[in-house]
Parts: structure tokens; C-alpha cells; sequence
């Protein structure tokens, strides 16, 4: 049995129409926002990466009240490293692109939707 006939009997034998010339213009315009977030995050995320505090080296026999303060230094100054890539994160991602895209997919959709109930 052949995929066409496979096909015909399962009634899937219409040809499949692509989308009108908005819903294709909107699929590239969400590949482009998308695509700019993912790179926003993984430039944060290597830039963090690079900017962020060394683990500290902590020598046999210290004292475990001196380890103790040690490890809250590097949490406090790994806290402090993550903050400004946290905030231009929630500017750029959270608030700017992730509406822009969610409200094209839901362009998109919306107007498939639309189309399918109108014919």
C-alpha cells in the first residue's frame, strides 16, 4: 500500500493550502523575535558565565567558622554578579520580547482558527 493510498483512505487526500501571505509573514517575523531572544539569553548567560565569581578554594584544616564565612562571601558576591544580568534579563526578554512573540503566535493561531470555522 502506498503512502498516497494510506493517505486517501484516512481522508487526508485534499491537498494542504499554506497559510495567507499574513499568517506566513508572521511566522518569519516569530522566528526572528525568537530567534533574537535566544541569542539575548545565551549572550547573558555567557556573559554571566564569565563574569561570574570563582569558587573559593577552601584548605584542609580550616576552621569550620572561617569556611562557614568564606562560603557566605561567595554567595553574597554571587548574588551581587547576578543581579544586573537578572534585570536586564526581565527588560529585554520578559518584558519586550516574550509579549511581542506571544502575541504573533497568538496572531497566527487565532487567524488559523478563524479560518478554519469561516469555510
Amino acid at each position: 500500500m502506498s503512502p498516497s493510498e494510506i493517505l486517501k483512505a484516512a481522508g487526508a487526500d485534499k491537498p494542504v493550502t499554506g497559510g495567507t501571505f499574513l499568517q506566513r509573514t508572521g511566522l518569519i517575523l516569530a522566528a526572528f523575535v525568537g530567534g533574537t531572544g535566544a541569542i539575548v539569553i545565551l549572550a547573558l548567560v555567557g556573559k554571566w558565565i564569565c563574569y561570574a565569581p570563582k569558587l573559593p578554594v577552601i584548605q584542609p584544616g580550616v576552621d569550620p567558622n572561617a569556611a562557614k564565612v568564606i562560603l557566605e562571601n561567595y554567595r553574597t558576591l554571587q548574588q551581587i554578579a547576578l543581579e544586573p544580568f537578572t534585570t536586564l534579563f526581565d527588560s529585554t526578554v520578559v518584558k519586550v520580547l516574550l509579549p511581542v512573540f506571544t502575541s504573533i503566535l497568538g496572531y497566527i493561531f487565532g487567524s488559523r482558527a478563524d479560518n478554519r470555522t469561516g469555510t
